[in-house]
């Protein structure tokens, strides 16, 4: 079918009604399904993993976009929809959109998904990894890079998780993780981290802070971690502690070598 051609807003933006409109005027061209997905990376993602000239993909640009634009499809009886969102983290508060043609990832996005299956060693470490270094590090950390990752993740994931619980107004852009992270053992300084969250947060200190993150439920550390988190903390580690990546070399590129080392088969054992 021809190329759907974006349509924009008098503010250069989508919004749900226009990409529900754009998929409703392209079936008169096109009589398959339909895929929406949040953002560019979800689209290199999903590209090879559809029949080609069966389903097209709508970049949606944003979750907001996604969720608006089902809603409306759904509301007109339109069949042949189907949108897939980052859970971020709404299962954590029982906050999920439950309709049948959205779906969301196991994890808290799609780079969680990524890092958890076996394309974190096949691409990102196999490529950019020194084993010596990694086997050094496993030896004196006791613990593995997985579980290390993890466990800098939930640090500023738990963070996330309670100030939004709290309705707090921490700015995360602020707190970038190349400030709080000790590279000599690729550990998060935790204390730092919170004094800097309480300065912005005038009704708690570090000691409030630290009690109400206790308090929070037990959880899945796929569900909390935010994976462009973990891509950072995943970098700094490989420029130092872990290997030896450039610093010209960022999370896209990591993203990038996720996507192309992850088989179908990993997807195949996921809900999606």
């Amino acid at each position: 079918m021809p190329e759907i051609q974006r349509v924009e807003t008098l503010l250069g933006e989508k919004t749900p009604g226009i990409i529900a409109n754009e998929i409703i005027m392209s079936r008169v061209l096109f009589e398959g399904s339909f895929l929406l997905v949040e953002g560019p990376d979800d689209f290199k993602f999903w590209q090879t993993r559809i029949c080609e000239g069966l389903c097209e993909i709508i970049i949606a640009e944003g979750k907001p976009n996604l969720l608006g634009a089902i809603v409306n499809l759904n509301a007109r009886s339109f069949v042949g929809a189907l949108g897939i969102i980052d859970d971020d983290g709404d299962s954590l508060e029982n906050e999920q959109t439950l309709l049948e043609n959205l779906i969301p990832t196991d994890s808290h996005d799609l780079e969680c998904l990524l890092l958890q299956s076996p394309a974190f060693e096949r691409g990102v470490l196999t490529e950019f990894g020194n084993p010596k270094k990694i086997e050094q590090f496993q030896t004196q950390a006791g613990v593995s890079v997985r579980q290390r990752l993890l466990e800098n993740g939930l640090v500023f994931g738990r963070l996330r998780w309670l100030s939004k619980r709290m309705d707090w107004q921490i700015n995360f852009n602020t707190l970038k993780i190349e400030r709080f992270m000790n590279r000599e053992i690729w550990r998060i300084d935790i204390e730092s981290l919170f004094r800097t969250a309480a300065s912005q947060q005038a009704d708690a200190n570090v000691d409030e802070i630290s009690d109400l993150l206790q308090a929070l439920p037990p959880a899945d550390p796929w569900l909390v971690c935010q994976g462009h988190d973990l891509l950072e903390i995943l970098r700094l580690g490989l420029q130092e502690t872990l290997g030896d990546l450039k610093p010209s070399q960022g999370k896209s590129h990591l993203a990038a070598l996720l996507r192309a080392a992850f088989h179908d088969t990993h997807l195949a054992a996921t809900q999606l």
